[in-house]
C-alpha cells in the first residue's frame, strides 16, 4: 500500500530530541527569529541551521524542518563536518521525514545518522536516533514491539552519558506505547520520567510525565489519581502553551465520562476535537471513540455515526492500523444498533482484518526479554556500586544478601514471561472467539435482513448476466467489486477451498470469467496471490472448527477436510494468523472453557 503523509502517533510528543530543552510559544517564536537573523547576516551559519532545523521539528511544522535540515547537511558536506553538521542534519531529517511518512528518506537519514554516530562514539546522537527509529517503526511500520526495542535501546545509551533528560523523553515514549498496547506495565515508566521532570525542575518534562502517568491512572481505572495527575498537566499545558492538547482534553473527557459526568465529558471532547490543527490522530481518535460511546449512552446513535465516520475518513492520511481498529468497532456497533447490519458486518470484518497483526506472540517475547535484559542491567549496574562500597567495609554478608535477591528477580521475571506468554495466547483466543461469535451473527441477522427485503443475490439471470459482461469486455471497477463478491461467497458459503485440486482456473469458470481477471481482482482488493488467498480462508474455517468445543476431529482430518496438501502447510497457514499451533490452540481453548466453568460454578 502506498504510503501517505502520516501524522504523530505517541500520546504525548516527543519529537526532536535536540540538545537543547524544549521550548513553546512566544519563546520558540523568539528563538526562531533570532535564528533567521543570524542566517540572514550569514547564510552558512550551520549551528543556526542545526538549531532552526530542530526548532521546526519540535513545533511540528515538518516541511520547514527538511528545508533547513537539507541546508544543513549541504553547508556540512560542503565542510566535510561529517560527525557535526552532517550527522546532526540526517537526524533532523530522519524524523521529519518519519513524520511525513517518506519512507524510504526516512530510514535512508537515520540508518545514516546511526552509522556516524557509531563510528563517532557519539552515544548523545545515538539516543535521538534510537528515539527517532522508535517513531519509524511505530508510524510507518505500525512495529509496537520494534519501536519498544529502540526506545530501550535509547534508554540504555542515555544511561551511559548520563542524560536525564533524553531519558525522561524515552521513558514518557515507552509508556505511550504500553499505552496503546492497553498494558498498564508502562506505569513505572511513567512516574520515573515525572520524578525526573521535577527533579530536574524542567517543566515539559513534568509535563509529559504527568500526562503518561494519567493515562496509566486510567487504564488501571484508578480515576482519582488519572483526574489528579491529568489536571497537573493541564495546568502545566495552559500555563507554558504547549502543544498536544488534544491529549489532555481527551483523557479528561474519559474520566468525566467514566466517572458519571457527561456534560463535563462532552465539553472536554469537543475541545479535544477543535485541536486539529496539532496533528495528534491518536488523541484524536481516543476522542471520537470515547465520544460515541457518550453519544451512544444517550441514544444520540445518528450524531456517533457521523462522528465515526468523518473521523474514519481523516484516518485515510495515516497508514497505522492501532488506532483505526477502535472506530471500525464502535462503528460497527453503532451501524448494528440502527439496523444496517450489512454495514456493520463490513466494518467488523475491516476492524478484524487490521487487527490481525497486532498479536503477535514472538514479537511479544521478544520484547519482554528486551524489557527483563534492561531491568536486569539496571539491577547489576546498582550491584557492582554497591559491591565497591562493600567491599571498602569488608561486609561479605550483604554482598551475599544483595546476590539472593538479584537471583530472586531474575527467577521472578523468568516467571512474569511465562506467564505474561501464557495471558497473550488467552487474549488470542478470546480475541478468535468473540470475532467469531459477532461475525456469525451478524451474517445471520443480514441473511435475514435480504430475506425479509427478498434481496435478489445471485439469481440464475444474474450470474448468466455477469457471465456474460465479464466475458466480453473489459473489468471497470464496478465489474471488479461485483466479481471479488462473488468469488468471496464461492469461499464463504460455498467453500470451494475444501477441494485440495482448487486451481485458479476451476475458480475463473465456475465464476465466468478468466484467471487473469481474477487474479487482478484478488490481489487488488486483497494484496495476496490466488492461493495465499485461497490457504488463509482454509485457515479461518480451521480456526472456526478448533474453536467449537464440540469438534473432536483430529488435526490431521481437519486439515484434509480443508483442502490443505500437507499437514506442514497447514500449520504455517494456522500460526499465520493465530501465532499458534493448531494443537496450541485447540489446548487454550479448552483451558478458556474450562476457567469459564469454574468461573460460573463459584
Amino acid at each position: 500500500m502506498k504510503t501517505r503523509q502520516i501524522l504523530l502517533f505517541l500520546l504525548i510528543i516527543l519529537q526532536g530530541t535536540s540538545a537543547f530543552p524544549s521550548i513553546t510559544g512566544e519563546k520558540m517564536d523568539e528563538r526562531l527569529k533570532i535564528q533567521e537573523e543570524k542566517l540572514d547576516t550569514d547564510s552558512n551559519d550551520t549551528e543556526a541551521l542545526r538549531e532552526i532545523s530542530y526548532l521546526y521539528l519540535q513545533k511540528a511544522d515538518y516541511q520547514k524542518a527538511i528545508e533547513y535540515g537539507t541546508r544543513l547537511f549541504n553547508r556540512g558536506y560542503e565542510k566535510e563536518d561529517y560527525y557535526g553538521s552532517i550527522l546532526q542534519a540526517h537526524i533532523c531529517l530522519g524524523q521529519a521525514y518519519t513524520m511525513t511518512g517518506n519512507i524510504r528518506l526516512a530510514y535512508s537519514n537515520l540508518g545514516q545518522a546511526e552509522r556516524l554516530a557509531l563510528t563517532a562514539h557519539n552515544d548523545s546522537a545515538l539516543c535521538s536516533i534510537y528515539n527517532g527509529k522508535g517513531l519509524y517503526a511505530l508510524n510507518l511500520q505500525n512495529d509496537c514491539y520494534q519501536a519498544l526495542e529502540y526506545f530501550f535501546k535509547g534508554l540504555e545509551t542515555a544511561g551511559r552519558i548520563p542524560y536525564d533528560r533524553l531519558t525522561s523523553i524515552l521513558l514518557a515514549n515507552i509508556s505511550s506505547v504500553y499505552y496503546l498496547k492497553k498494558d498498564t506495565t508502562g506505569l513505572k515508566y511513567t512516574l520515573e520520567c515525572y520524578r525526573l521532570g521535577n527533579e530536574k525542575k524542567d517543566s515539559y518534562l513534568t509535563y509529559c510525565g504527568a500526562a503518561t502517568t494519567a493515562y496509566m491512572y486510567y487504564l488501571k481505572q484508578d480515576w482519582n489519581n488519572a483526574f489528579t495527575y491529568a489536571q497537573e498537566a493541564e495546568n502545566l499545558m495552559q500555563v507554558h502553551q504547549f502543544r498536544n492538547q488534544s491529549n489532555i482534553y481527551s483523557l479528561l473527557g474519559h474520566i468525566y465520562r467514566k466517572t458519571g459526568q457527561p456534560i463535563q465529558a462532552e465539553t472536554c471532547y469537543r475541545k479535544a476535537l477543535k485541536r486539529k490543527d496539532q496533528n495528534d490522530w491518536i488523541a484524536l481518535s481516543d476522542a471520537c471513540q470515547d465520544y460515541a460511546t457518550l453519544l451512544m449512552e444517550q441514544q444520540r446513535f445518528a450524531e456517533a455515526i457521523r462522528l465515526l465516520q468523518q473521523a474514519i475518513t481523516e484516518s485515510t492520511h495515516v497508514p497505522s492500523a492501532l488506532f483505526r481498529i477502535g472506530l471500525l468497532q464502535k462503528l460497527s456497533a453503532c451501524l448494528e444498533h440502527e439496523g444496517y447490519i450489512k454495514e456493520a458486518l463490513a466494518y467488523s470484518k475491516q476492524s478484524m482484518a487490521e487487527a490481525d497483526s497486532l498479536y503477535n506472540e514472538a514479537k511479544e517475547r521478544s520484547m519482554y526479554e528486551i524489557r527483563t535484559r534492561y531491568q536486569i542491567d539496571q539491577h547489576e549496574a546498582a550491584l557492582q556500586r554497591s559491591k565497591v562500597e562493600l567491599i571498602k567495609k569488608e561486609n561479605n554478608l550483604r554482598i551475599l544478601f544483595i546476590g539472593i535477591i538479584t537471583l530472586s528477580i531474575i527467577v521472578g521475571m523468568l516467571w512474569y514471561l511465562y506467564h505474561r506468554k501464557n495471558r497473550l495466547y488467552m487474549a488470542i483466543v478470546r480475541q478468535n472467539r468473540e470475532a467469531l461469535r459477532r461475525e456469525k451473527e451478524l451474517t445471520q441477522r443480514l441473511v435475514k435482513q435480504q430475506q425479509e427485503l427478498e434481496y435478489p443475490t445471485g439469481s440464475p439471470e444474474t450470474q448468466q448476466t455477469q457471465t456474460e459482461k465479464y466475458a466480453s469486455s473489459t473489468l471497470t471497477t464496478d465489474k471488479k467489486k461485483d466479481l471479488f463478491l462473488r468469488f468471496e461467497k464461492l469461499m464463504t458459503e460455498e467453500k470451494i477451498y475444501t477441494d485440495n485440486l482448487l486451481t485458479k482456473e476451476k475458480a475463473a469458470e465456475l465464476l465466468g470469467t478468466n484467471r487473469t481477471y481474477l487474479s487482478q481482482v484478488i490481489n487488488e482488493e486483497t494484496s495476496q496471490t490466488f492461493t495465499q488467498y485461497v490457504n488463509s480462508c482454509r485457515a479461518k474455517e480451521a480456526v472456526r472448527l478448533l474453536s467449537d468445543p464440540e469438534n473432536n476431529t483430529p488435526l490431521k482430518a481437519i486439515s484434509a477436510q480443508l483442502g490443505f496438501n500437507s499437514m506442514t502447510t497447514f500449520y504455517h497457514q494456522f500460526q499465520l494468523i493465530t501465532e499458534m499451533t493448531p494443537a496450541q490452540y485447540r489446548s487454550k481453548m479448552n483451558d478458556l472453557r474450562q476457567i469459564e466453568a469454574d468461573s460460573k460454578s463459584e
